[in-house]
């Protein structure tokens, strides 16, 4: 009823009115009924930015605000989004270049005035927090996001007529996201020359082998890719040369970096082009969802790449190889704070692996719990009491009937080897030392139950204690051979950054990675859709 009697009301006003509504008034009647919640389209187009753009025009008084040198600044810019990893008529672009620069009559510049600023203020927004809400795609991604206020940007850039700049300057300023723009720009060129062929699959290639067929397609391929930049003398022949250039390739995908064109290499590199691009456009919005700013001094874990980096004033400063959560138990994306570390960490056996895995295994036998080193507790604090696993009926006992906790104590079986590094979260994650050091030779390492696993967590632990005073390599070592559990606080807490991500730029060089969670689709598909209101 409301919105009727606004819309009455509009219609009223104007038609009692001796003189046509100027531009500035029409504005006002259609920033009222987007207030409303009244259907408004221009030429067709929604009215997107349904908040913002009406508090825009009330704080203007409903004013005309763009100008024919203005709007084409913002026009050619939409134009562009493309590079950007985006699609210009998510943005009006083709109603905005429909509208005549001259002849326009009152109605038709209040529309165009309209249309502008919705598509800058959507333009901006998405720069400032992605065309997708990453939660709307996936619910275990909770990293701190850009912000930013796409209202007071549109203000600055109409006062200084500097639209073309501060639309620029909204892209994130991250090495990486501009690494991957580059890349977009390469791979689309790539496509226009209509990619690359297929290599057919076949034996293991090794230097000194021969192969008519699909050793010349692998050099025009790594030539396209530029792995390979030189000239091969002999096309037919699997040179060192050749292998050396397949190991490049390797690196930048992920594989075993052993220079053979194997199975895992060449379904690698025959994935078409447009997979390539679609990979680089996906990973483009994630980096626009990720805060720029992520701390002086970082970790940064990349679960699709399986390892973990620290970052101290832009510098890598510390690497290692991690093992992440299995498929079915995905390492969550979230950002916290690391405080402290703990030397000969008990583990306190969290649910889903109590209910999934060893509640299980003691129903087979109790003596799997007497073989890992695993207490029974019953009770709570200083007042729980150890139980004999062998006097308990586990039969009887399910999630929604357990009176136990679970306990491994410090020792050479203890899942969370001899330090855990914690920073909280509601996850439950933690990054901590395994007793299976095997696994780290994998290439692919999706084995854990959803905590990261860090290879040489030692070496970890000596660089977050090699400025704290009375702390040394002998003395964390010597603490380590006491097997007694012990926290160490950090002198300042550090920034904890859990990420997905598929593709991104390393020193010019593209690297891809397999969608471990599959959860590239996802966001794929939502920015091929309409944007949704803001």
């Amino acid at each position: 009823m409301k919105k009727v009697c606004l819309f009455l009301t509009v219609w009223f006003v104007c038609a009692s009115s001796n003189m046509p509504p100027d531009q500035d008034e029409l504005i006002r009647q259609k920033t009222e009924m987007i207030t409303a919640d009244i259907p408004v389209t221009i030429k067709g187009e929604p009215i997107f930015c349904k908040t913002a753009l009406p508090q825009f025009y009330i704080n203007r008084q409903f004013k005309k605000v763009w100008d024919e040198s203005k709007a084409g600044e913002l026009i050619g810019i939409l134009e562009k989004a493309t590079d950007e990893g985006l699609t210009p008529n998510d943005y009006h672009f083709e109603t905005l270049k429909s509208f005549s620069s001259s002849n326009r009559d009152d109605m038709e510049q209040a529309e165009y005035d309209l249309l502008l600023t919705d598509a800058f203020l959507l333009y901006a927004s998405h720069f400032l927090n992605g065309k997708v809400n990453p939660e709307t795609v996936d619910s275990e991604w909770q990293a701190i996001r850009r912000e930013g206020d796409a209202k007071a940007y549109l203000d600055s850039a109409l006062v200084k007529n500097t639209v073309k700049e501060t639309l620029k300057a909204l892209a994130p300023d991250l090495s990486a996201y501009r690494g991957l723009k580059n890349a977009l720009a390469e791979y689309r060129a790539i496509q226009r020359k209509e990619g690359w062929k297929e290599i057919p699959s076949g034996e293991t290639l090794k230097p000194g082998m021969a192969d008519s067929v699909r050793i010349p397609l692998l050099i025009d391929r790594l030539k396209i890719s530029l792995d390979l930049k030189s000239t091969i003398e002999d096309p037919f022949t699997y040179s060192d040369q050749v292998a050396e250039a397949v190991k490049i390739y390797q690196i930048r995908n992920g594989l075993e970096a052993d220079g053979n064109l194997g199975k895992l290499t060449t379904a690698s590199l025959n994935v078409p082009v447009e997979e390539r691009i679609n990979q680089i456009i996906i990973n483009m919005e994630r980096y626009r969802w990720a805060a720029e700013n992520m701390g002086d001094h970082y970790v940064m874990v990349n679960i699709a790449d399986f390892k973990m980096q620290v970052y101290k004033e832009g510098k890598k400063t510390f690497e290692e190889k991690v093992i992440v959560g299995k498929p079915f138990r995905k390492t969550p994306v979230f950002s916290s704070k690391m405080t402290y570390m703990v030397l000969n960490p008990t583990w306190t056996v969290p649910p889903t692996i109590l209910f999934n895995d060893i509640l299980p295994e003691a129903k087979k036998n109790p003596a799997y719990l007497v073989n890992k080193n695993i207490k029974v507790l019953q009770g709570q604090g200083s007042s729980a009491t150890v139980v004999d696993p062998y006097s308990v009926n586990w039969s009887d006992l399910s999630k929604r009937n357990f009176p136990y906790t679970l306990r491994q104590d410090p020792g050479p079986t203890n899942a969370l080897g001899v330090v855990k590094f914690m920073f909280p979260n509601k996850y439950n994650v933690y990054i901590h030392d395994t007793p299976s050091r095997e696994l780290f030779n994998k290439t692919d390492r999706a084995f854990s139950s959803g905590c990261i696993r860090l290879n040489n967590p030692l070496k970890f632990a000596y660089y977050l204690t090699k400025d704290k005073p009375g702390w040394t390599e002998e003395t964390i070592q010597k603490r380590i051979d006491d097997k007694k559990e012990q926290s160490i606080l950090l002198d300042k807490p550090l920034s904890v950054h859990i990420l997905y991500l598929t593709a991104w730029v390393t020193e010019g060089k593209v690297h891809f990675r397999t969608d471990l969670y599959d959860r590239d689709q996802a966001v794929l598909q939502a920015l091929q859709e309409t944007p949704p209101s803001l």
